[in-house]
């Protein structure tokens, strides 16, 4: 029987995190790690790099499923940024469709939203 709801995940952003997933993922964009670059954007801070709250949503699903799973088929929006040093939290919960999911801060604000599909065989 498949849970009513994706276990919450939190992460804490921070430059050191920053930092380290840069250089992880190869994307040294200085909107994510230089302060005096990044104020000067519509953003007036540095933002994590939006595949750290993908990453942190997918945790959160395998640790909801396990490894095992098998057929699932995700559909996310990105909808905000998150500024380094803000916390998230990943999670979902049971809809028509397979599960709604989603990433917010701790301000509410929603960064991913989207949809998880399972197989039918699950």
């Amino acid at each position: 029987m498949l849970p009513n709801e994706i276990s919450n995940l939190s992460l804490q952003t921070s430059p050191e995190m920053a930092d380290r997933y840069a250089a992880l993922s190869y994307d040294y964009n200085p909107l994510h790690l230089d302060k005096e670059f990044a104020a000067k954007t519509a953003f007036g801070a540095p933002i994590a790099h939006g595949t750290m709250a993908l990453n942190l949503l997918l945790q959160a699903i395998e640790n909801t499923f396990g490894s095992e799973l098998r057929g699932e088929n995700i559909e996310i929006r990105f909808s905000a940024p998150v500024k380094v040093g803000e916390t998230i939290t990943a999670g979902g919960t049971r809809a028509d469709d397979g599960y709604a999911v989603w990433v917010k801060t701790e301000a509410g604000a929603t960064v991913i939203s989207g949809v998880l599909r399972l197989d039918r065989q699950q």
